[in-house]
């Protein structure tokens, strides 16, 4: 590109940028930057920013400012001898065997996605099942041979559980589990059994039902984690896309994400965060999980510039922590936080320019700061606190510092050793805080 279309193109960019508050997505800025269908070197796109910068403007580095640019840092090789996938035929009456005896994961994750489905198009399901049409292929983390977890199939899953039920009478069923069995609705052939329930149906639909065959999708044991999350991402879930954090808190149950879901929710994370953290997403989980991979692993050996594995790594690592371990993180990380808020403001974790314009939460700044953060002693919380004026105009000078702000955009384990390095120094200068 020559530096006249170059020229033009950042002009392009800032008329932009003043239309929305002078911010602007890094997204955008490499889109209009782009020269053809080549991609914008690395390089150059820091450059640009720098150039952005200093006439004022803001670039936030996805659409909603809450992530570091990694330059496709991080992208899972695909391997295809390394995936695993067995592919089986099981009737129903099998498939609900699972079911009724919770050997099949409808997880948690997966709570706010179920019940999408109507009435009408469950019983409609069922229908095609009595009509012997098959259905779509299912899809399973079986890595766990006595408990899959649901990939694809879910809302299926849903309609077999509410409407195929053991063949009880209503009476049985509401006194066993207080509800009342589902009755089918909207039929569009069977019209005649619409207002019945499953056991009420004719034998000879009953066996068909459970006879009917089905299609698994297996993901077996041995498959990298990677790959299988990289499956999660691929298949369309409730035709919903899955985020990672979304993949990360089905794969990888336990103490860890039940660790994460409360550290989120807590008042202290609020607070420090000004409850602007998205929850529909996880994304405030995705916040608590990049806290437990700074504080509980070693970045410096553990972080393969790979942000998704580091934090699948950190959700590992916890769910074998004992309960005392648990209680000392959440001890730890409600001081963090209330800390952050105390020295920081309405300013924690988040960039702003030299007039002190705040920016939107920066997940950069909030691996590096709590971490530094949640390191210090009582003492050195004390010491620090009374100098908070002059700390906090430190911190000021370092969000200008280009550097330091280059350090914040990159995924690669030089640019995150980087705003770590830098972050620890800021607080040591105003603690004592020594390694």
């Amino acid at each position: 590109m020559t530096e006249t279309v170059y020229e033009d193109r950042i002009s392009q960019i800032v008329k932009t940028a003043e239309q929305n508050g002078n911010m602007i997505s890094q997204l955008i800025v490499m889109d209009l930057l782009k020269d053809g269908t080549d991609p914008l070197p690395a390089e150059q796109m820091i450059k640009a920013i720098a150039v952005l910068e200093a006439k004022g403007i803001q670039v936030t580095t996805t659409e909603d400012g809450e992530d570091y640019f990694t330059d496709g840092v991080g992208d899972v090789s695909f391997v295809p001898a390394d995936v695993r996938i067995q592919t089986q035929t099981i009737n129903v009456s099998t498939l609900l065997e699972r079911l009724n005896y919770g050997e099949i994961d409808l997880s948690p994750l997966f709570q706010r996605h179920k019940g999408l489905w109507s009435e009408t198009q469950q019983s409609r399901l069922i229908e095609s099942l009595m009509l012997k049409i098959p259905l779509p292929a299912f899809y399973f983390d079986s890595s766990n041979e006595n408990f899959w977890v649901v990939i694809d199939g879910l809302q299926r899953l849903t309609a077999f559980q509410n409407y195929l039920k053991p063949q009880q009478t209503e009476k049985e069923m509401v006194r066993e589990a207080g509800e009342r069995p589902h009755k089918f609705v909207g039929l569009q052939y069977l019209k005649q059994f619409n207002g019945m329930t499953f056991f009420e149906l004719p034998r000879q639909y009953v066996r068909r039902i459970n006879e009917a065959q089905l299609v698994l999708y297996l993901v077996e044991k041995g498959t990298p984690d990677e790959i299988v999350r990289n499956i999660f991402q691929r298949i369309n879930t409730g035709g919903l896309v899955l985020s990672d954090q979304e993949i990360r808190q089905a794969l990888y149950q336990g103490k860890a994400t039940r660790l994460t879901e409360e550290m989120a929710t807590s008042q202290e994370f609020l607070k420090a965060t000004q409850d602007a953290v998205a929850s529909n997403r996880m994304v405030d989980r995705e916040y608590a999980n990049r806290y437990l991979a700074f504080t509980e692993l070693d970045y410096e050996k553990d972080y393969k510039e790979n942000v998704d594995t580091f934090l699948s790594l950190a959700l590992q690592t916890v769910n074998r922590y004992t309960d005392g371990q648990i209680e000392k993180i959440k001890i730890t990380f409600r001081r963090t936080m209330n800390l952050c808020y105390i020295l920081f403001g309405k300013y924690a974790f988040r960039t702003h320019n030299e007039e002190w314009r705040r920016g939107p939460l920066n997940k950069a700044l909030f691996e590096a700061w709590s971490l530094c953060i949640s390191k210090i002693s009582v003492e050195e919380e004390k010491h620090l606190c009374a100098n908070k004026d002059m700390f906090i105009n430190a911190y000021h000078e370092l969000l200008q510092d280009p550097v330091y702000r280059n350090a914040l955009r990159g995924g690669d384990i030089s640019s995150v050793r980087k705003r770590i390095d830098m972050t620890k120094k800021c607080v040591e200068e105003f603690t004592c805080l020594k390694e």
